[in-house]
C-alpha cells in the first residue's frame, strides 16, 4: 500500500506472493538468501507484474528505496536504513553512466532485461552484463563498509 495500491489490491499482491512461497518452498536456498530476503523478493516481483497489468507508472527512482525499506520499530534500526539508504544513492552515482542508465530501467522502472535491451538498441546479454557488473559493484562496496564498521555496542 505504501507504493500507492488500494487495499484489495496490496491484498491480491500479499496472497499471491504466499501461495508462490508454498509452492516453491522446496526450491529455497538458504544459501543464497534469506528467508525474508526470498519471500520480499517474491512479494516484490508478484507487486510488480500487479501495476504492469493495471499499466500504473513506476516509481521514481528517489521513491523506490524508501517505499520497500522494511518497517522496524526500533530506531536504531531506522538509523541504520537511513544510512544504508544514502549509502546505495552515492554507490549508484559512482556507477558507470551505461551501468546506472540499466539498473534504473530494471530497478526503478521495473522493466524486463528483454525491453531495456529494446530500448537502448543493445544486445540483451550486454544489458545484463551491465546490470551484473553494476550489482557486483554495489554489493563489494557494501561488504567494504561492513568490514570497516565498529562492533556494536562500541
Amino acid at each position: 500500500m505504501k507504493g500507492g495500491a488500494d487495499a484489495d489490491s496490496a491484498q491480491e499482491v500479499a496472497q499471491e506472493a504466499m501461495i508462490m512461497v508454498w509452492r516453491r518452498a522446496a526450491t529455497f536456498d538458504r544459501t543464497r538468501a534469506s528467508a525474508a530476503t526470498w519471500i520480499y523478493t517474491i512479494a516484490r516481483n508478484k507487486r510488480i507484474d500487479l501495476l504492469r497489468r493495471a499499466g500504473k507508472p513506476a516509481l521514481e527512482t528517489e521513491d523506490w528505496l524508501a517505499v520497500f525499506a522494511p518497517e522496524d520499530e526500533r530506531p536504531e534500526k531506522s538509523i541504520l536504513a537511513g544510512q544504508t539508504y544514502t549509502r546505495v544513492k552515492e554507490l549508484l552515482g559512482g556507477l558507470s553512466a551505461d551501468q546506472l542508465i540499466v539498473i534504473e530501467k530494471a530497478f526503478f522502472e521495473d522493466k524486463t532485461h528483454t525491453a531495456i535491451a529494446e530500448e537502448l538498441q543493445l544486445p540483451l546479454g550486454t544489458v545484463k552484463s551491465r546490470i551484473r557488473l553494476a550489482l557486483g559493484r554495489l554489493r563489494e562496496a557494501l561488504e567494504k563498509d561492513e568490514e570497516h564498521e565498529p562492533p556494536s555496542g562500541a
